[in-house]
């Protein structure tokens, strides 16, 4: 993590991750590639298909249809869904959508890390509403023009 953050329980759901410290819009929080392995979307949905924890836990898509897993030890395993998240993952980049306060629990939206298959389907603990993830493309083109978007609007921004 590029930034303070604390585990601690969560209003969503189980354990979340807080930010300890401002963190302002553009902000890079972390890397999910880091320490991380690469497999295939075929891969990750045997996994979803036969319940591997460790895979079904820390697996997100990265570019197309592959996906990292691993690093369960990471901060980062804790940050729950959220369909107005304050983060932003592209490519395993994940940035600050906007300026977010101490003490916020840090929220990703699952439909741009998960499949779009019928074989895992995801329940946003809040309301039920169900999170099926959007297609590789979909996410890359997502991802990319709202990651362009931040950058695009922070002068002198350096990550």
């Amino acid at each position: 993590m590029h930034v303070r953050t604390q585990v601690r329980k969560s209003t969503i759901f189980g354990q979340g991750l807080f930010a300890v410290e401002p963190i302002p819009r553009g902000k890079i929080l972390c890397f999910f590639p880091i320490g991380a392995q690469v497999i295939t979307e075929e891969r990750f949905l045997q996994a979803v298909r036969e319940n591997e924890h460790p895979i079904v836990r820390t697996g997100t898509r990265y570019a197309g249809k592959y996906y990292t897993i691993g690093n369960e030890s990471e901060p980062y395993t804790f940050l729950n869904h959220s369909f107005t998240p304050n983060l932003l993952c592209h490519c395993g980049i994940i940035v600050a959508r906007r300026d977010i306060a101490p003490e916020e629990e840090l929220t990703l939206d699952y439909r741009t890390l998960v499949d779009d298959t019928d074989i895992g389907t995801y329940h946003d603990a809040a309301s039920g509403r169900e999170i099926r993830g959007f297609s590789a493309r979909e996410t890359l083109l997502r991802t990319a023009r709202e990651f362009i978007e931040i950058v695009e609007g922070k002068e002198g921004w350096e990550g």
